[in-house]
């Protein structure tokens, strides 16, 4: 009586005289292991949940039924009116740049003192 891998799974050790292990042949019988729990309700804690929700079907009736007879309809709300010009186009925004410049010109191609500093450093 010596113990082999499991021709099927290859993972599970059986005896040289079983065809598979206990794993398959669980599997193979259709007989599933529930390890599923069973979440009772968190506010009454005695009944199971409806799945998906935290809560089950009794408590979750009483809390939508709570929750509509708290909301009032008959409260309008106006809706919030920001008024802020609208601009179709960059060339109808004005910038005001008039102080920044001073009427200096910019030379592009114009020499600039920093690199004859650099020239009298070498």
């Amino acid at each position: 009586m010596a113990l082999v891998k499991c021709p099927r799974c290859e993972l599970n050790y059986m005896n040289d005289t079983d065809k598979m292990c206990s794993v398959c042949r669980r599997e193979v019988r259709g007989e599933s292991e529930q390890y599923d729990m069973i979440e009772l309700c968190s506010e009454c804690g005695e009944n199971p949940v409806v799945p998906g929700q935290e809560l089950c079907a009794y408590c979750l009736k009483e809390f939508n039924h709570h929750s509509a007879m708290s909301t009032d309809d008959s409260v309008e709300h106006a809706p919030t009116s920001i008024e802020i010009d609208s601009v179709a186009t960059m060339e109808e925004i004005e910038l005001d740049i008039h102080g920044d410049i001073d009427g200096e010109v910019f030379d592009e191609d114009g020499d600039f003192d920093d690199e004859d500093d650099l020239d009298e450093d070498e």
